[in-house]
């Protein structure tokens, strides 16, 4: 069992949110031909790796919930960064209702989901979230590699700018 309180769960998400809103912000400029530029790394073009990006925000979301979807959401290809970036908003409100209900018994007890592949699998709930905060901080690292590639300024998204900027 992971000993982790609600706090910490709180304060990790606020993070995770404000970085990603950062990295969103500076992706809003980005047309939908930009994004469907071949580009290197994993996804292929800046369209696929933000259909990652937000459908598996979504898809933890909704595991969160207890439904397990069978594919990760598709979204228009006329999506351009403002289009990903309202996506974005919608499943980080989502998030956020659902972290700010959470109760000492769901964090404490495990989830079990069944993936994309129809695969079961169960795992400590505050594990399961830690890990989604985590993946965040992989494909922020990913999109603002895409971002400077494209010649769009990339933010900082530094967790002691955050802690800097909650003091006051």
């Amino acid at each position: 069992m992971t000993n982790v309180n609600k706090d910490h769960i709180q304060r990790l998400f606020a993070f995770h949110h404000w970085a990603t809103d950062r990295v969103f912000d500076a992706m809003s400029a980005a047309t939908p031909e930009q994004l469907d530029r071949k580009w290197g790394g994993s996804f292929g073009s800046g369209r696929a790796l933000l259909r990652h990006v937000v459908g598996v925000e979504r898809l933890w979301h909704d595991r969160w919930k207890g439904q397990s979807a069978k594919s990760v959401p598709e979204f228009p290809a006329t999506h351009g960064g403002k289009a990903f970036r309202a996506e974005w908003e919608s499943v980080k409100k989502d998030q956020q209702r659902f972290i700010g209900a959470l109760t000492p018994g769901q964090l404490d007890g495990d989830l079990t989901y069944t993936n994309i592949k129809g695969e079961t699998w169960t795992y400590p709930f505050a594990d399961i979230l830690i890990h989604c905060a985590n993946h965040g901080t992989y494909h922020r690292g990913q999109l603002t590699h895409l971002l400077r590639d494209l010649g769009i300024s990339a933010p900082s998204t530094d967790y002691l700018m955050f802690v800097e900027g909650r003091k006051g």
